[in-house]
């Protein structure tokens, strides 16, 4: 289940889009690749999982190689694609 929660970061010098992150208490690729469709460019963070960066409806690769966000990317990237195929 998601929570409608969004933390407000300190950056100065960015839109309000790109300041606001939102936050996944569960790990769930199906609603997690509806958001990332759906904002298409932004910050999330995934409970327990850590903070990704978006851009163009997919999950940007971490800038430090972890498997454990490798793998999130992936099956959030292969439900990006889905989606995009079912709802075109």
């Amino acid at each position: 289940m998601i929570t409608e929660r969004y933390v407000a970061l300190n950056i100065v010098g960015t839109k309000w889009r790109e300041v606001l992150m939102k936050i996944f208490k569960h790990y769930n690729p199906s609603k997690i690749a509806l958001y990332v469709k759906t904002l298409f460019s932004g910050r999330l963070y995934i409970k327990d999982f850590g903070a990704f960066e978006f851009n163009n409806g997919k999950i940007l690769p971490p800038k430090i190689g972890d498997k454990t966000h490798y793998s999130v990317m992936n099956e959030v990237n292969k439900q990006v694609v889905l989606l995009r195929t079912e709802l075109g």
